[in-house]
């Protein structure tokens, strides 16, 4: 699975746009698909989390599966078997000091950009430009204010199928996805820009949440930035999965 870059077939621009900015489309339609009563009732939790559970039900079908599916059919194509040998690059491990130094600024970091500085960013944002898009799909609303979920039926449950699913098993598919199998592939058109031209690509594949793209940019530019430096996606799956089940946790005790 350690491949350099240069040895790594490349990537048109437009194939590498493609490949980053379509997947987002299921995701979208699948959060307003998977928010149907049918969904919630089957599940056993109260309808008035429709939206949390057509993110959760969206990130398994849409997200995980797709990305899972394009990863494993490009490493068939490459080893005539179910590999992801040479599918997947950036795999060249950081010492334990680089990992010690850089995870926890980078976190902090994070932290400071979407708890502190996102909320009237994003405020901003929706009220300006997106004040048409239905705010119960506005999932920052939760993360800024957990309460809003208390008090439903099984919301206990699904908070932790959010973070099984949400916090934990989408960013690792991602990071794999964009980090591992995308971003070495943009060198040869994007180079020294790469990691600037990923992290913009990535947020903007978030079609659901598209009022968080400024700070979303900024908030995972250094992540990415480190992840290409050192050629190891490890911090950037490290950082990714910490960061949303931070948030997973924050909100699960929130309603206890």
């Amino acid at each position: 699975m350690e491949e350099k870059s240069e040895l790594i077939e490349q990537h048109s621009v437009l194939k590498s746009v493609l490949l980053h900015l379509v997947p987002g489309i299921p995701i979208l339609l699948g959060i307003f698909l998977f928010s149907l009563p049918v969904f919630t009732t089957s599940l056993g939790i109260a309808t008035e989390l429709r939206s949390l559970v057509g993110l959760i039900l969206s990130a398994i079908f849409m997200l995980i599966v797709i990305q899972l599916i394009i990863l494993f059919y490009e490493g068939r194509k490459l080893n005539n078997k179910i590999s992801l040998k040479g599918v997947i690059g950036y795999t060249e491990k950081s010492s334990i000091k680089e990992y010690a130094i850089f995870i926890p600024v980078l976190i902090a970091f994070n932290i400071i950009m979407f708890v502190i500085i996102a909320p009237p960013v994003n405020n901003f944002m929706v009220e300006t430009l997106f004040w048409w898009y239905p705010q119960e799909y506005n999932f920052q609303n939760l993360v800024v204010d957990p309460t809003l979920l208390a008090g439903y039926q099984s919301v206990q449950f699904a908070l932790i199928l959010y973070i099984i699913v949400a916090a934990i098993l989408a960013p690792i598919v991602e990071e794999l996805y964009f980090r591992g199998y995308l971003f070495p592939r943009m060198a040869s058109y994007a180079k020294k820009w790469a990691p600037l031209v990923s992290t913009v690509l990535f947020s903007v594949y978030h079609f659901f949440s598209p009022w968080e793209n400024p700070i979303r940019i900024i908030g995972t530019l250094p992540v990415y930035y480190v992840v290409w430096k050192k050629k190891d996606i490890r911090f950037g799956i490290i950082v990714h999965v910490l960061l949303n089940t931070f948030g997973g946790i924050m909100m699960l005790i929130s309603v206890l």
